[in-house]
């Protein structure tokens, strides 16, 4: 059974001391108050993938891709619209309140201009310390939705520093109905135990 409550009494204490210390900004005391989720914005800029395209010129079904973004503490689209978090030419519009990097690789399910159901399996890395790449990190795999605003869940599969060994399980909503300023995609996550 998935608990949706906050993770544990031990996240919110890292996320209140741990994370403003890794982050180091005064950003990191907005994280507080969602300890156990955050959000996203993909870097269209930074999207590669290999293979063949459809006629529109989207990477067609097989293809693999990899895209990075930045990791916002959640309620940051909320207040900001669902589609900010990342400017035209790939920058963060808020790097004050970037709290981590995100690295998304896998490979299309579906043409890349699918606007329904499983879209693609990926891997997903969230890395919460930006001076020790990989010392705070927590990585999820499985299946993506083309569907927005439609929760689906994803396998906590690792992570390192206080995520090592946790039991937890994510759900993701891609947000907004469309592409942000880069040209990427805008999502939400909730990290939450397995009990």
């Amino acid at each position: 059974m998935i608990a949706t409550r906050s993770l544990f009494a031990g996240l919110t204490l890292f996320t209140v001391t741990g994370l403003t210390a890794l982050v180091s900004s005064p950003a990191a005391d907005a994280v507080a108050p969602a300890q156990d989720s955050f959000d996203v914005a993909m870097d269209g800029s930074s999207f590669h993938f290999e293979g063949a395209t459809t006629p529109n010129g989207v990477p067609a079904d097989g293809t693999p891709f990899v895209i990075s973004g930045y990791i916002y503490p959640g309620g940051t689209f909320e207040r900001h619209g669902d589609l900010s978090g990342v400017d035209a030419n790939g920058d963060p519009t808020f790097p004050e309140l970037v709290v981590g990097e995100f690295i998304c690789r896998g490979w299309h399910k579906q043409d890349g201009d699918a606007t329904t159901g499983v879209i693609a399996v990926t891997t997903q890395t969230f890395d919460f310390d930006l001076d020790h790449a990989g010392e705070q990190m927590v990585v999820t795999n499985g299946i993506e939705l083309a569907d927005f605003n439609t929760p689906f869940k994803r396998p906590v599969t690792g992570g390192s520093g206080f995520f090592a060994g946790r039991d937890l399980v994510c759900e993701q909503v891609m947000l907004g109905g469309g592409f942000n300023p880069s040209g990427g995609f805008n999502a939400s996550f909730e990290f939450m135990t397995i009990d």
